[in-house]
């Protein structure tokens, strides 16, 4: 009787939470965890992610979605809200998009290093850069994503505990000054993060991989999860933390040649001739670029779809302008996020979609369409086919799988959307991609003769001379 009873008394002391601790208790455990990383203020972090382009539909081949990486290199000084943030963004095909973004006492700032796609131009990210962008830099270091928690002064309110004994770890739920409730998972043991849960649109984070670097211990992995997302968006690799004094002023300052600060269109779409029954469909910002052609009492589009927003504009705009005649169809280039984001505009109006098999079939796959995919019309447009004086041309490249572009020979005026980059300054970028050769030689042998190239984004009047020069820049 004695033994059965002993045992029931182990059994349910077993049962019992082994780490139950109050909250104070456990914010002080982990305060005393991370005291060497508590007075840091400024710091530097370099690493490197991949990011999961399938979620944006910017794949080479919808079937094999593929991943981009990036470098990244960030200082942060957080007492004086001063940041500099250069990431390097390789795209499939050789595009390089080296990118900086900078915020001082006075200024915050976005340039390209390769002028890909803004040229030499700026961007005024405004004074609460600092604060919008913190957040995803601290996400990538797990000691420096828990200072919320770990200056709670309420903790008693704000803060609940709960133990887990299966899985050897506790959950801290924390309702921040914003009344958001953020959960934290830390191992029981080592007192490590191990997940980070901010809730809807904030993101859930995973650490893993813990090392030591220049004395700090920290998650090497992160995976990232952003809208529901079953596998990680990013997967982050931190290679290297330091803590730091400042940042260097050279890092936040504008590099010499670099201006004007490029002012936000003016969102007044207006449509131009620019030959016998063609016009360009733009805005002061020429940064969403459409080209129509009139047929008799039917107009076609090309380029119109990169968001609802610019496809309801570009619809409504042409309606007015020509009353008496109907959009019968629309050319997509090729299936990347920028070019069909706002087909369902267009599909709603009755409007037929022309694009090469490949390109059906990826937006056949693309999620948002689902439920309205079975109101989709097609029609597959071969290589080299011609409609009322356009001819299409469907090449595989490196940027994806399929893409295409239009040659309206009379006019001689090419429509393109992601073979050439060139910004609206016409800078040349220091680095070329090959699929951008290919394009400019596939053109030369084929003796397109053309006098203006529009581009679906950025510059709608690439020149003969600016074309020669982006072949011969380096790749």
């Amino acid at each position: 009787m004695y033994l059965r009873f002993s045992l029931i008394v182990l059994m349910v002391w077993f049962a019992q939470p082994v780490c139950a601790k109050s909250a104070e208790i456990v914010i002080n455990e982990i305060k005393t965890k991370y005291k060497n990383t508590l007075s840091i203020d400024a710091f530097s972090l370099r690493y490197h992610f991949l990011n999961n382009v399938y979620r944006s539909q910017n794949y080479w081949d919808m079937q094999t979605p593929n991943r981009h990486m990036s470098i990244r290199s960030i200082d942060v000084d957080m007492v004086n809200k001063h940041f500099y943030d250069n990431d390097i963004l390789y795209f499939a095909g050789g595009r390089l998009y080296d990118r900086v973004q900078f915020q001082n006492d006075t200024h915050s700032y976005f340039y390209e290093k390769n002028a890909s796609t803004i040229g030499k131009g700026v961007l005024s990210r405004g004074m609460d850069n600092f604060d919008r962008a913190l957040p995803y830099t601290l996400s990538n270091v797990d000691f420096l994503t828990i200072r919320p928690l770990l200056r709670e002064s309420d903790i008693k309110k704000h803060i609940k505990v709960t133990y887990d004994n299966e899985t050897n770890t506790f959950l801290i739920a924390h309702q921040d000054a914003s009344q958001k409730t953020v959960k934290y998972i830390f191992d029981a043991t080592t007192l490590r993060l191990k997940s980070l849960d901010q809730g809807a649109g904030g993101g859930r984070f995973e650490y893993n991989n813990v090392q030591t670097i220049n004395g700090f211990t920290l998650a090497t992995e992160v995976n990232k999860y952003y809208t529901g997302d079953s596998s990680p968006t990013y997967i982050s690799f931190n290679a290297d933390f330091y803590a730091i004094d400042k940042i260097d002023s050279d890092k936040l300052k504008l590099p010499a040649g670099y201006g004007p600060v490029i002012k936000a269109g003016d969102g007044v779409r207006q449509a131009t001739k620019i030959a016998e029954n063609l016009y360009v469909v733009t805005d002061s910002s020429a940064r969403h670029n459409s080209v129509f052609q009139v047929n008799g009492d039917e107009i076609t589009l090309f380029g119109a779809s990169p968001s609802e927003r610019v496809a309801k504009q570009t619809l409504s705009l042409i309606e007015q302008q020509f009353p008496t005649k109907r959009i019968t169809s629309a050319f997509i280039t090729h299936p990347h996020l920028g070019q069909i984001r706002g087909l369902k505009v267009l599909v709603e109006q009755g409007i037929e979609i022309l694009a090469d098999a490949y390109s059906i079939s990826a937006i056949k796959a693309y999620g948002p369409f689902a439920q309205h995919i079975d109101h989709f019309k097609f029609k597959q447009i071969e290589h080299e086919q011609v409609i009322q004086g356009a001819q299409f041309y469907i090449l595989e490249n490196m940027s994806a799988k399929r893409q295409g572009f239009v040659y309206f020979k009379d006019a001689q005026i090419i429509f393109q959307s992601g073979f050439m980059h060139i910004p609206f300054d016409n800078t040349i970028a220091t680095v070329i991609p090959n699929y951008t050769r290919a394009f400019i030689h596939f053109i030369r042998e084929n003796d397109l003769v053309f006098k203006r190239i529009v581009g679906n984004f950025n510059n709608n009047n690439i020149s003969v001379e600016v074309v020669d020069k982006t072949y011969e820049a380096k790749m």
